[in-house]
């Protein structure tokens, strides 16, 4: 099987489509200004967002963004320079965006439109959790759900 290298880490090369869970901590409140969605307050904790990866590059042309910048465009671009990356975990080779987030809205915190602007039937894309402890059950709902999620060191 093809190997893939990235940011010192070996991948599958599967696992370079599909979707993405971001795990983003806050650790003050803030109010950030979130392009079409104005200023919005982010209080301390950690944040969920659900993502996906299909265009040229995948996975790695999408961490490298998120991680180095660049202008921006999407939500996520407003927030990522007030909140420290902690984890991607990826749920290869298929779209499950609009799924993991419109189960996980029925059960956490969300900002509501945030990441979704492109699914119009979905509230939120963007989960938020007080505690640690609420973040590890999100990961466990997405578990239960039956999908593979692959943590990557960056």
């Amino acid at each position: 099987m093809d190997k893939v290298y990235f940011s010192q880490t070996l991948i599958k090369k599967e696992l370079l489509k599909g979707s993405y869970v971001l795990i983003l901590e806050n650790e003050e409140v803030c109010d950030i200004r979130v392009g079409d969605l104005g200023v919005l307050k982010f209080d301390r904790g950690f944040y969920a967002y659900i993502g996906s990866m299909f265009g040229s590059g995948g996975l790695e042309a999408r961490i490298r963004r998120y991680f180095f910048g660049g202008r921006k465009h999407w939500h996520i671009d407003y927030i990522l320079e007030h909140m420290k990356i902690v984890n991607v975990f990826v749920l290869p080779e298929k779209d499950y965006e609009s799924l993991v987030a419109n189960v996980a809205v029925k059960r956490f915190n969300y900002v509501k439109g945030f990441g979704c602007s492109d699914k119009k039937n979905d509230i939120s894309h963007l989960l938020y959790f007080r505690e640690k402890g609420e973040l590890r059950t999100f990961i466990e709902l997405i578990k239960s759900i039956g999908f593979n999620i692959f943590k990557l060191k960056i």
